[in-house]
């Protein structure tokens, strides 16, 4: 201990000028570090502040409440198209019709024939006969696309025209 007192009093003015630069040095070091510690509390309260003033932490759990209602949207949304599905695929929306001239006598194309289907070929056969004294209709029913009755060319026409995609036009002959 005495040979570290002896060799302060010798060099003293050596060491009170180390002592003062690494005081300087640790004061600048401390108020940079305050500087970057202040930046960074700024960042992080901007961070976790929303734009409604809102905290994190309630954006996080009012952002998980919306996918909740979202998620419950979604397969409400799902079960519906699966229904909306299951009807279309039975509705009767294929449609052709043929128009013609069921006799020579009579012109103008007032004879018809009308397929009405489903997906599955279930439906009907409309066809009107018009002549110069009456008119007569009939009706046939279609199970996957036939009929247990005879189908004329104009029905078969009008089968074949419900089954082309897009807008239908009317076939004459």
């Amino acid at each position: 201990m005495e040979f570290l007192i002896r060799s302060l009093t010798q060099y003293t003015p050596e060491a009170l000028l180390f002592l003062c630069i690494s005081v300087t040095a640790l004061v600048f070091w401390v108020a940079s570090a305050g500087r970057r510690t202040a930046r960074l509390l700024a960042r992080t309260r901007d961070l976790l502040k929303g734009t409604t003033g809102q905290d994190l932490e309630q954006m996080l759990v009012q952002h998980l409440e919306e996918r909740a209602q979202m998620r419950s949207q979604i397969g409400a949304l799902s079960d519906r198209v699966a229904l909306l599905e299951r009807q279309i695929s039975i509705s009767k929306r294929h449609v052709g019709m043929v128009r013609y001239d069921a006799f020579e006598e009579v012109g103008g194309n007032q004879s018809f024939a009308v397929a009405l289907y489903d997906d599955e070929g279930n439906g009907i056969l409309l066809n009107g006969i018009a002549g110069r004294e009456d008119s007569r209709f009939y009706c046939k029913p279609l199970v996957n696309g036939r009929s247990d009755r005879r189908i004329s060319q104009e029905e078969q026409r009008a089968i074949r025209e419900a089954r082309e995609p897009g807008p239908k036009t009317v076939i004459s002959h």
